[in-house]
């Protein structure tokens, strides 16, 4: 009976010792569950899907569920349009967008959402970055907003990002150029910038509204602006010989607005901001009065439970989310109009510079620098931890396949003290 307790007592510390996850230099605990970027808590900012690093928290169900999207319209007039993080929930039918990170120059003033950059000690400017509560994969998103690039050197940014796989469709606005918006697509993070192209000229971005809209299908993407589409990519038009496949952002994605100050970037990315910030030319704000989303797939979202919850919507969260078609599931829609496999894509061109574009966050290269968008470089004051893993440098594949990795090697040494543990039990 000893020989048993002591093998059990073995094998589950082995167990524990093999699939314990490390968020930097420490482990995440029950109390604080949600790791990013090398720190553990259990708020909005770490648990929230588009930040918390699943693979690196305390269990793989720490960080809360992705709601998935359904048919909107966003007046950031009206309550539950905008919430800062510290006060979400996590329930996406109470709030409709929220700010990326702390602190946050993100509000709702004159019936409109507003972001603004700022000055800090250093000189560089720092800026806000907000993010819809629900993801989408494929479906009509428009905008009615005006940029916040009323110098060289401010970049405004419309994006439709998935942070951990690198996918990205966006509208760019640069105080280089206040008579049109730029228009671009990333598929796993291989920064393309050639393939860049403006809109028709219109009247000032940062005095008039105009209406941007991105058309996102899984055969094509269309840049409208003022009911104007001015560009058209065909998934057809992506193929890789190289890597065999297509090219083609495809995955499930976030919808986000960004203010940045590309002007202290590295000399590419000032290049095309503008130059440095003439601070004498502000405020930049940049204004979005709403946003319509409409889903490709009606059935994404049948339910969804908002942490904390015993199980089961609440009547709000049903009313809002019950879908057209119950029996569609988006596991089968989403694979069913891709054929390639994303598996066995070529991850490896990927620039490392980039630490969350937008937007939300723009660490880019040479031509775009990835501290530019400082805003979401830092999802805290705290200082980002050396051991940390930052997600956004790579696909979530790939983290994925590291993480295995160490979990192999952990299992190997794991079996071999269970069998230690196995002979010391026998001995007595």
């Amino acid at each position: 009976m000893k020989s048993i307790t002591l093998f059990a007592l073995a094998a589950a510390a082995v167990l524990q010792t093999a699939t314990a996850a490390k968020c930097g230099s420490q482990d995440c605990g029950k109390d604080a569950p949600c790791c990013v970027r090398g720190y553990c808590n259990a708020n909005a900012m770490y648990c929230i899907p588009f930040n918390c690093e699943a693979q690196n928290s305390y269990s793989a169900d720490s960080c809360w569920d992705t709601a998935h999207c359904v048919k909107s319209n966003v007046n950031f007039g009206s309550a539950n349009a905008f919430a800062q993080i510290a006060d979400y929930k996590g329930d996406p039918s109470k709030t409709a967008f929220v700010s990326q990170f702390e602190p946050s120059n993100a509000k709702v003033a004159g019936g409109e959402l507003q972001m603004e950059l700022v000055k800090q000690g250093d000189g560089k400017g720092f800026g806000a970055t907000v993010m819809n509560t629900r993801a989408i994969q494929y479906g009509t998103v428009t905008a009615v907003m005006r940029s916040g690039c009323a110098s060289g050197g401010v970049v405004s940014s419309f994006i439709i990002r998935n942070d951990k796989v690198g996918d990205e469709i966006d509208f760019e606005f640069v105080g280089a150029d206040k008579s049109t918006v730029q228009s671009n697509y990333y598929w796993h993070d291989q920064l393309d910038y050639t393939k860049m192209v403006k809109s028709q000229v219109v009247s000032d971005t940062t005095k008039n509204d105009h209406t941007y809209q991105i058309q996102w299908t899984p055969d094509q993407i269309v840049w409208t602006v003022d009911g104007n589409a001015f560009r058209t990519v065909k998934r057809s038009e992506t193929w890789d010989a190289g890597s065999g496949t297509f090219k083609y952002p495809d995955s499930e994605s976030y919808v986000s607005f960004s203010i940045w100050d590309g002007g202290s970037g590295a000399q590419g990315t000032a290049d095309w901001a503008g130059g440095p910030i003439q601070w004498g030319q502000g405020p930049f704000v940049a204004g979005i009065k709403s946003i319509d989303i409409d889903c490709y797939y009606k059935g994404n979202e049948t339910t969804y439970t908002p942490p904390g919850s015993s199980g089961g919507d609440d009547d709000d969260d049903k009313s809002s989310t019950t879908s057209d078609n119950d029996d569609e599931d988006e596991s089968s829609t989403d694979k069913s109009s891709k054929d390639d496999d994303e598996s066995s894509s070529d991850k490896t061109s990927k620039d490392n510079d980039k630490s969350s574009k937008h937007s939300s966050s723009d660490e880019e290269s040479d031509s775009k620098d990835a501290s530019s968008d400082q805003s979401s470089e830092d999802l805290s004051d705290e200082p980002e931890s050396d051991d940390s893993v930052d997600e956004e440098t790579g696909s979530s594949e790939d983290l994925d396949e590291s993480s295995d990795t160490s979990s192999s090697t952990l299992l190997t040494a794991s079996l071999s003290a269970v069998v230690a543990a196995m002979a010391a039990a026998c001995a007595f």
